[in-house]
């Protein structure tokens, strides 16, 4: 019976998967169906070289909405998705990247969001990139991560009108482990080898490796760590 659904959720998400990639990619890389596209995800904006793939090429190497995530994962989260990349923004994978049920990008304005190899989000995660959000290869996200490089709206100070600095990049290293409910804001950077705690919010730059970052706002609970998936 899961075999069953599997393909025939394969099946309605041909025609989206067919339009997005022969819209975004050329001819030559279209026509290999690199990214998989659930039927339930809106597209917006997607334009011809908004999608760079620096890798070799294959057959749905890049699964958008289409896996359910881990077992057990709370079925009340959101199913559909939403992939949007405007003006001039661009999305570059490196490599296989997989993005479960609920997924919601955005990239707006000049902004890149650079993806590393073997990325692997679970359900229910959301990006929005303005400027610039690279992450590493061999990271791998809990449910509901949250990382976004803009404050969103203009912020200033009321006594002077000065403008605050509205987009600063994010940078995520290698393997790094994104535990669930994890905000990572602008300007944040974490190492490679790195691992965030549940629940933690990251607003500024680690250049400690091993090490693992918790709280609201994160800091270095412990030092020499390290994890296998």
């Amino acid at each position: 019976m899961k075999k069953l659904m599997l393909l025939i959720k394969l099946l309605l998400s041909l025609p989206k998967t067919l339009f997005f990639n022969f819209k975004t990619f050329p001819f030559r890389v279209a026509i290999h169906l690199p990214v998989l596209i659930s039927y339930n995800t809106k597209i917006s904006n997607v334009r011809k070289g908004s999608c760079i793939i620096n890798s070799k090429i294959s057959r749905f190497m890049i699964k958008v909405n289409f896996t359910n995530g881990s077992d057990g994962v709370n079925q009340s989260l959101k199913n559909s998705g939403f992939f949007c990349i405007k003006d001039e923004g661009k999305i570059v994978f490196n490599g296989k990247a997989n993005f479960a049920s609920g997924v919601s990008i955005r990239v707006d304005d000049k902004g890149s969001l650079v993806f590393g190899s073997n990325f692997d989000c679970n359900r229910n995660c959301f990006i929005a990139c303005r400027e610039n959000i690279t992450i590493g290869d061999n990271v791998l996200f809990g449910w509901s991560v949250s990382i976004r490089d803009s404050n969103g709206h203009k912020i200033y100070n009321i006594l002077d009108n000065s403008i605050d600095k509205n987009t600063e990049p994010v940078k995520i290293g290698n393997h790094i482990w994104v535990g669930a409910n994890v905000d990572i804001l602008k300007g944040a950077e974490i190492a490679d080898d790195c691992i965030i705690g549940f629940n933690s919010c990251v607003t500024r730059k680690f250049k400690e490796r091993h090490c693992t970052l918790a709280g609201y706002p994160a800091k270095i609970v412990r030092e020499n760590v390290g994890w296998v998936r």
